[in-house]
This record gives structure tokens, sequence and C-alpha cells, in this order.
């Protein structure tokens, strides 16, 4: 039986900055983050990641919610 997740997330190293400081900023959403991030690599359209695509100046990136 395979353990391997059905979507695979890529960082870039502006994301991994700007999480790094957010979760310094916030450090009691840490295991919130990590659930949510391992929930969106399962299963992306979960009702309670809230995806949803971002406009304006975002356009193009979505968005979820952590808690």
């Amino acid at each position: 039986m395979s353990s391997a997740k059905p979507f695979t997330l890529l960082y870039t190293d502006s994301y991994n900055r700007r999480a790094g400081k957010f979760l310094k900023r916030h450090p009691d959403l840490l295991n919130a983050y990590r659930k949510t991030l391992e929930l969106l690599e399962l299963d992306p359209a979960h009702p309670a990641l809230r995806l949803h695509a971002l406009k304006g100046r975002l356009n193009g990136l979505h968005s979820v919610s952590i808690n």
C-alpha cells in the first residue's frame, strides 16, 4: 500500500520567506498551518479549506483558510 499523496505542493523561496515571517508572528497557528498544508495535498477541494481564487494584483493565485 502506497502512502503517496495525490498532490504535491511546490514552495517558492518567496513563499517560504513569507510563511516564516507569518509563523514568527503567529506561532500559535503552527499546528493548524501544518494540518492545512497536509489536507491541501490530500484533497485541495476539501470544504474545510475554503479554497478560492484571488483577484486583482493576486489574480492567478489561490487562497485557503487555516482556521
